[in-house]
């Protein structure tokens, strides 16, 4: 799909406009280490992604052109990610998936338990932190946003971001710490 973004981009006579395509391979690394980070789960990361680029598209005429391109796709992918954590709370199961994947990983067992349990314990613990404290830091170390963007998706101060993401990481090292002994 090669769709004009003239309209986002703004169609000056000098500038080239980028297609949905370059959109795509600009972002789509931040997008998807974004949710990645906070599902932890490859396969539903992948859905979610390709969710968070057709709504993208979908709403292209609704965007703010005051606000930068990948803003807003982070700005998608957080009320995706909530929405899919919304719906997993009501049901808990393990994929074929999920299991293939530990299965299939090419890494020799041990590998793989030693990574399972760094995910798990890190995943435990960020699921001890306050909501906003978890997207400050997903956004801070999943993409590369800056402060100010992602005070924009959240609609707080830039110094709250730095405040929060701060805090944030001295609780999950004290967290962490308080778990490993």
């Amino acid at each position: 799909m090669d769709t004009d973004l003239g309209m986002i981009f703004g169609d000056s006579a000098g500038s080239e406009i980028p297609s949905f395509d370059d959109v795509y391979r600009r972002y789509f690394r931040n997008v998807y280490n974004y949710v990645a980070f906070r599902i932890n789960n490859h396969h539903d990361t992948e859905e979610l992604v390709s969710l968070v680029f057709e709504k993208f598209l979908r709403n292209i005429a609704c965007y703010n052109p005051d606000l930068p391109v990948e803003a807003w796709l982070i700005g998608i992918a957080k009320n995706q990610v909530t929405d899919y954590l919304r719906k997993k709370m009501r049901r808990h199961f393990v994929t074929l998936g999920g299991l293939l994947q530990v299965v299939s990983s090419g890494r020799q067992p041990d590998e793989i338990a030693v990574a399972n349990e760094n995910n798990r314990t890190l995943m435990l613990a960020m699921a001890r932190l306050k909501d906003r404290e978890r997207q400050v830091l997903s956004m801070k170390f999943a993409t590369n946003l800056t402060h100010a963007e992602i005070a924009n998706i959240l609609g707080i101060s830039t110094s709250n971001v730095g405040v929060t993401a701060h805090r944030a990481l001295d609780k999950l090292r004290s967290i962490m710490k308080e778990d490993g002994e």
